[in-house]
C-alpha cells in the first residue's frame, strides 16, 4: 500500500466537542488531552465510569451561554454536563438513522 492510498483511507477523528446540538453519535475511543497534564488518565477513567465507553450512543443536547461550557449530552438515558476539554477527549462517529 502506498502513502497516497493510505491517506485516502484515513478518516480524521471527530471529537464530541466538535458536534452540533441534536447530533447522535457513537463513542469510538478516548484520547489524551494535554490540558489535564498528570490527571489525564484519571479524567479518562472517570469518563469511562460515567458510561463514555467505546460503542456507547450519545446525543448532544445543548451548550452553555454562547456555545461555551458546559456541553450537555445524554448517554444511556442519563444527562451529563461536560467541559469542552473533557468532551475533546471523546472520539465519536455519527450514527446514521435507518430508513
Amino acid at each position: 500500500m502506498n502513502i497516497a492510498s493510505r491517506a485516502d483511507s484515513f478518516t480524521p477523528a471527530l471529537r464530541l466537542d466538535q458536534c452540533r446540538k441534536g447530533t447522535s453519535v457513537r463513542v469510538t475511543s478516548l484520547i489524551g488531552q494535554p490540558l489535564f497534564g498528570a490527571q489525564d488518565e484519571s479524567v479518562s477513567l472517570r469518563l469511562k465510569e460515567l458510561g463514555f465507553l467505546p460503542g456507547a450512543h450519545l446525543k448532544v443536547i445543548g451548550f452553555g451561554l454562547l456555545g461555551s461550557d458546559p456541553l450537555a449530552v445524554q448517554v444511556n438515558g442519563t444527562k451529563f454536563a461536560l467541559r469542552r476539554a473533557e468532551a475533546a477527549k471523546i472520539c465519536v462517529e455519527p450514527i446514521t438513522p435507518h430508513p
